[in-house]
C-alpha cells in the first residue's frame, strides 16, 4: 500500500477524479478565505486534528479488509494518502492508452463492509478538501504540542520542527523494515508493530551502521541505516537474478549485488558509498555487449552540473534562454487553448501541467520523466545549437546548505541565484502530511544570474501553491519573476545520501522503489523526488506540483532522478531493466489498468508518442546516454 504524498496534491482533484476523468483539467483560483494572513489556507489545523483522527481509524478499517480485496483496498489506501489545497483541479481528461477507468465496476468486487468503509472514507476527504493546507502563525507554535497528531495509530509520523530528526528517523526505521509488505504499512496493527518490532530487528550490521548515521549530521526520514537488515537481505536474494552476461563479460566485474551492509553508516553518510555503488553499476554497464549501435565509448555523457566547465555550463544556460525566447512548436503564442504558452519552453510546462495526474505515482512516472528531459536536451541541441549533454544535480553534495550552493551563487556560470531575502514570514503546515517546515532563505524574485527578474519571466501556474496568486485556468497567462526560496530543512532530511544509498540498496523491487523515491511508502513523506522540488522552497516555482518546469533547476534535478534510476537498473541489468508496476493513474485514482510495456505514452506539446519499452535503457532506441 503507498502512503504519504511526495507532493502536496490537490484533495478536490482526488476526489473528482473518481468521478469527473472526462472532464478537461482546470486550474486552482486563489483562495477566497484567506483573511488574516495571506498565507493562510483553510478551516485551520483544530479542525484538521478532528479530521486526521477520523482518517486514521478510516485507514485501520480499510487495511482490515486488505486479504480479501487487495487490488480495491490498495486504490483506496492510495487515495488515502493524497493531501491537497483544497485547489479546485480535477484530472486531465486525455488519459493514455490502456487508461481505461475501472471506477464503475471496481466497487463490485469489494465486500460490501469495504465500500461501506470506504465510501465513508471518500466523503470525509472530500469534506477536508479546504482543510489541508494552513500556514500556521509563529504564536500558534509556541510547542510541539500545538500541532495536530493523527492518532495513536501514526503517532510515530507525527513530527515537530524541534524533533524532527530524532522523530522520523525512528518512525522510517520501522516502516521501511515493513516495507516488504507495503499494503498494510498504513493500518494501525502495522504502526504499532513495526514500531515495536524495530529494536528487535537491529541485525547483520545494521546496529554499527545506525549508531554511525545517528551521530552524522544529516538527519533523513527515508534514510536510516537502521533498515538495512531487513533491505540487505532483500536485496541479497534479489542478487541470484543478476545476469549472467555481465558475469561473463567481463571477470573484473563482480556479480555480487553491493548491500547496505557492505558500507559504514560514515561511508554512507559522505556519499563514498553512493559514488561505489554508481561505479559498479557504471562497470557493469561497460560490461555488456552492445545490442545496438549505441556503445558505451559513443554513448553521450551526461555529467554534475559542477564537473562542467564554466563555458560549457554557460553553453547550458544560454541555450535555455534560447528556448524560452523561441515561438512554440506546436500551438501558437497566446492561443484561446494556451494563452499562457508564449515559447517552445512554455510548452514543456504546459504539457507537465496537463498530464500532472497521469505522470506522477503512475507506472511510467520514471519513464516519462526520462523521455521529458530527454527531449529537453534534444531541442537544446537542435533548435539552439547546444553542443553539450543534459547536467544532472548532485544535491546530496547540497543537503546541508542548499542555499550555499554554488550552483545557486548568481553568477553567470550558475542556475541563477536564491531568491531575494522577505521576513518576517511565518512556519508552514502541511496539513496531512503533519510536516511543519520554517521559511527558507529567499521568498521573493531570483536576483542575479542566468533567470533573474529582468531576464526571465515564468508564464505559467502556479495551481497548487498555498500562497495564493494560483490561476482560475490551468493554461492561463501568468506572467512573474522566477521565485525561490532554498530551504536546507527539505534538503537535509529527504535529499541525503543516506536517502539516495538506502533507495538504491534497500529497495530491490521497482513498486517499492518508485514509491520510496516519490515519498508513497512507509513515512518518508516526499522521498528524493518530492524533496528535490520542495528544497526551492515556499512559494517557488519548484515546489508547484504542476508547473514545476517553469524552472529550469527542474531539469537538472530530474536528469538526477533519472540517474538514480539508470544505475538501480544497471545494478541488475536483467531483473531491472524492463520491470514496471502500476497504474496510469495517480496512485490509481480513478482505478485504471496495469500499464504494460506496449502502452503508448503521451507527451502532449512535447512530442509524438512514445511506446512505454523504449523509453527503459538508456543505451537503446533513441537514447544514447549514460551519467559519469
Amino acid at each position: 500500500m503507498h502512503v504519504q504524498s511526495s507532493l502536496v496534491l490537490s484533495l478536490t482533484a482526488a476526489t473528482a477524479l473518481a468521478s469527473t476523468a472526462s472532464v478537461a483539467p482546470t486550474g486552482s483560483s486563489a483562495s477566497s478565505n484567506q483573511s488574516s494572513s495571506p498565507y493562510h489556507y483553510g478551516a485551520g489545523w483544530g479542525h484538521i486534528a478532528d479530521l486526521q483522527s477520523e482518517i486514521a481509524s478510516l485507514k485501520s478499517q480499510i487495511a482490515s479488509y486488505s486479504a480479501a480485496s487487495s487490488e480495491t483496498c490498495g486504490n483506496a489506501a492510495a487515495t488515502a494518502s493524497v493531501t491537497g489545497s483544497g485547489s479546485g483541479d480535477v484530472p486531465p481528461s486525455d488519459l493514455p492508452s490502456g487508461a481505461v477507468s475501472r471506477a464503475s465496476s471496481s466497487g463490485s468486487d469489494a465486500p460490501a463492509t469495504y465500500t461501506a468503509a470506504y465510501d465513508t472514507f471518500s466523503s470525509a476527504y472530500s469534506d477536508a478538501q479546504t482543510s489541508t493546507y494552513s500556514v500556521l502563525s509563529s504564536t500558534s507554535q509556541s510547542s510541539a504540542d500545538a500541532l495536530p497528531t493523527e492518532s495513536s495509530a501514526d503517532a510515530s509520523t507525527t513530527e515537530s520542527s524541534a524533533d524532527a530528526s530524532s522523530t522520523e528517523s525512528s518512525a522510517d526505521a520501522s516502516s521501511t523494515e515493513s516495507s516488504a509488505d507495503a499494503s498494510s504499512t498504513e493500518s494501525s496493527a502495522d504502526a504499532s508493530s513495526t514500531e515495536s518490532s524495530a529494536q528487535a530487528t537491529s541485525t547483520e550490521s545494521s546496529a554499527q551502521a545506525t549508531s554511525d548515521v545517528s551521530s552524522s549530521s544529516s538527519a533523513s526520514p527515508s534514510s536510516e541505516v537502521s533498515s538495512s537488515a531487513t533491505s540487505a537481505t532483500s536485496a541479497s536474494s534479489d542478487s541470484s537474478t543478476t545476469s549472467s552476461a555481465s558475469a561473463t563479460s567481463s571477470s573484473a566485474v563482480s556479480t555480487a549485488l553491493p548491500v547496505l551492509a557492505d558500507y559504514s553508516g560514515s561511508e554512507i553518510a559522505s556519499g563514498d558509498a553512493w559514488k561505489d555503488v554508481a561505479q559498479k553499476a557504471d562497470a557493469r554497464m561497460q560490461a555488456r555487449e552492445s545490442s545496438g549501435s549505441c556503445t558505451y565509448e559513443t554513448a553521450r555523457v551526461r555529467r554534475e552540473f559542477r564537473s562542467m566547465s564554466n563555458a560549457d555550463r554557460k553553453a547550458f544556460t544560454d541555450a535555455i534562454a534560447c528556448l524560452q525566447s523561441t515561438a512554440p512548436r506546436y500551438t501558437s503564442a497566446g492561443s484561446d487553448t494556451y494563452p499562457g504558452v508564449q515559447s517552445r519552453y512554455d510548452e514543456f510546462v504546459a504539457t507537465h501541467i496537463n498530464m500532472t495526474y497521469i505522470i506522477h505515482g503512475t507506472a511510467d512516472f520514471l519513464a516519462w520523466h526520462r523521455n521529458f528531459i530527454h527531449e529537453f536536451e534534444s531541442d537544446l541541441v537542435d533548435t539552439c545549437g547546444y553542443t553539450g549533454t543534459l547536467p544532472y544535480w548532485d544535491w546530496a553534495r547540497d543537503a546541508q546548505a542548499v542555499d550555499e550552493s554554488e550552483i545557486f551563487n548568481g553568477d553567470e556560470f550558475s542556475m541563477g541565484s536564491n531568491g531575494e531575502y522577505i521576513s518576517g514570514r511565518d512556519d508552514t503546515y502541511l496539513g496531512l502530511q503533519d510536516l511543519t517546515f520554517p521559511p527558507g532563505t529567499g521568498g521573493g524574485c531570483v536576483q542575479t544570474g542566468p533567470f533573474s527578474e529582468g531576464n526571465y519571466e515564468t508564464n505559467l501556474g502556479p495551481l497548487d501553491s498555498p500562497y495564493g496568486n494560483n490561476v482560475a485556468n490551468q493554461f492561463d497567462y501568468n506572467p512573474r519573476c522566477l521565485v525561490r526560496d532554498l530551504n536546507s530543512w527539505f534538503s537535509s532530511r529527504f535529499n541525503t545520501y543516506n536517502n539516495v544509498t538506502d533507495l538504491v540498496l534497500g529497495q530491490p523491487e521497482i513498486g517499492n522503489f518508485q514509491a520510496l523515491m516519490q515519498g508513497f511508502l512507509g513515512d518518508n513523506k516526499l522521498g528524493v523526488h518530492g524533496g528535490g522540488h520542495w528544497l526551492g522552497g515556499g512559494p517557488s516555482q519548484l515546489e508547484d506540483f504542476h508547473s514545476s518546469p517553469g524552472d529550469p533547476v527542474f531539469f537538472i534535478h530530474h536528469a538526477m532522478i533519472d540517474r538514480i534510476w539508470t544505475v538501480w537498473q544497471n545494478l541488475n541489468f536483467d531483473a531491472r531493466m524492463d520491470e514496471i508496476e502500476g497504474t496510469s493513474t495517480l496512485l490509481n485514482s480513478p482505478p485504471t489498468a496495469e500499464m504494460s510495456l506496449s502502452d503508448t505514452i503521451s507527451f502532449g506539446l512535447v512530442s509524438g508518442d512514445q511506446t512505454f519499452s523504449d523509453l527503459m535503457n538508456t543505451m537503446e532506441g533513441a537514447y544514447c546516454y549514460r551519467y559519469e
